[in-house]
C-alpha cells in the first residue's frame, strides 16, 4: 500500500500537468454555442415632433406612428416621447410608447438604444421590450427583439427583428 501512494505521490502532479496543458487551448479558444438567429418581426414608423434641448438630455415627443408585420399591425398611440441622452460621443435612447393593434389589444412599448458614429456610417441599434395583457399577443412578453434603423423620410424608423 505504502508503494502505491508513493508511486501516486509522483505520478498525481504529472497527470495535473498534462491536463492542465490539455485544458489550455480550450479555456483560450472562445467559440459561440450557436449561431444566433433572427427572424423579422415588424416595420415600426414613429412621427416625433421636434426635440426639446434640456441640456445633455433631449426630449422628442412621439405624436403617433404605424408598426405593420407578419400578424402585427395597428397604431402609435400620441403621448410617448423618446429621452436622448449626449455621452461621450454617442447618443443612448429610452423610449417609451404605447402600441394598439388593428384588433384593439394595447402593447406598452420600451426600448433602449445608442445612436454613435462610427468608421461604418452611423450606428443605431435598440432593445426592445413589450409589456401587455393580451394573451393573443402575450408572446410579446416572453421574446427578445433587436431593432435596426432605417432611413423612412420624416419619420423615425425601424425595422425590428425577433431573436429565435
Amino acid at each position: 500500500m505504502t508503494e502505491l501512494i508513493k508511486k501516486l505521490r509522483y505520478i498525481t502532479p504529472l497527470f495535473a500537468l498534462i491536463a492542465l496543458v490539455g485544458v489550455s487551448p480550450m479555456v483560450t479558444a472562445q467559440s459561440p454555442a450557436s449561431d444566433l438567429e433572427s427572424q423579422f418581426a415588424f416595420e415600426l414608423l414613429l412621427d416625433v415632433d421636434p426635440q426639446v434641448d434640456t441640456g445633455h438630455v433631449s426630449i422628442a415627443p412621439v405624436r403617433g406612428g404605424t408598426f405593420s408585420g407578419s400578424g402585427l399591425n395597428g397604431t402609435v398611440h400620441d403621448g410617448g416621447a423618446d429621452w436622448i441622452t449626449q455621452v461621450s460621443g454617442h447618443s443612448s435612447l429610452d423610449v417609451r410608447i404605447t402600441l394598439e393593434t388593428d384588433d384593439g389589444a394595447f402593447i406598452y412599448m420600451t426600448y433602449k438604444g445608442v445612436v454613435a458614429r462610427g468608421d461604418s456610417g452611423l450606428y443605431w441599434r435598440v432593445i426592445p421590450s413589450f409589456t401587455t395583457a393580451s394573451e393573443k399577443y402575450d408572446w410579446l412578453n416572453h421574446r427578445v427583439f433587436v431593432g435596426k434603423s432605417k432611413q423612412v423620410e420624416g419619420k423615425v424608423a425601424y425595422d425590428v427583428f425577433e431573436i429565435l
